[in-house]
């Protein structure tokens, strides 16, 4: 149905029109336009190894037609402590709810766990998206409170817009 892989030159407009689509901003808390040279950039840094950027990229394909469908991501990975964020990303609405989504997480937890050894994970969620909380939930990932000394991402700007969740 899905299968990854890692992001390449080929990927430039697809990259482009997501990253630099303003309706996704407000879920990854980003909120700026990539240059071209930034896209290119990124895609070259995605080539390097893991422990030199500490993150990996997969684009979600369609195995039928290859057709890209989405990103899917660990950021900020630790190996010292074995942790890592994870996002993910379904960029067309006809191509929600059809288990892509559940699939690729399936696919990039066991990645994270098998080939990484990666034990602890993690994602921001702005407060407002609630079916992105639930998917998380259903995952296993649990809210971390905000009293918690576990505040494990320094990727966010208003730690007071999200929900931080985490899956061990």
């Amino acid at each position: 149905m899905i299968y990854l892989r890692k992001l390449t030159i080929d990927d430039f407009d697809y990259l482009n029109s997501v990253e630099n689509d303003k309706s996704f901003w407000k879920y990854s808390f980003q909120n700026q336009h990539y240059s071209d040279d930034e896209l290119i950039q990124f895609i070259h840094n995605s080539q390097l190894p893991i422990e030199q950027t500490n993150q990996i990229r997969f684009v979600i394909c369609r195995t039928q037609t290859n057709e890209p469908l989405g990103f899917v991501d660990l950021f900020e990975i630790d190996f010292t402590t074995s942790q890592a964020g994870i996002s993910i990303l379904i960029s067309d609405t006809q191509n929600r709810s059809r288990g892509y989504g559940k699939l690729s997480l399936k696919k990039i937890i066991k990645y994270a766990r098998e080939e990484l050894n990666i034990k602890n994970l993690f994602c921001n969620i702005s407060k407002d998206n609630i079916l992105s909380i639930n998917f998380f939930k259903s995952f296993g990932f649990n809210e971390i409170p905000k009293n918690s000394n576990l505040f494990l991402s320094n990727n966010c700007n208003n730690h007071q817009s999200i929900i931080q969740m985490q899956c061990i």
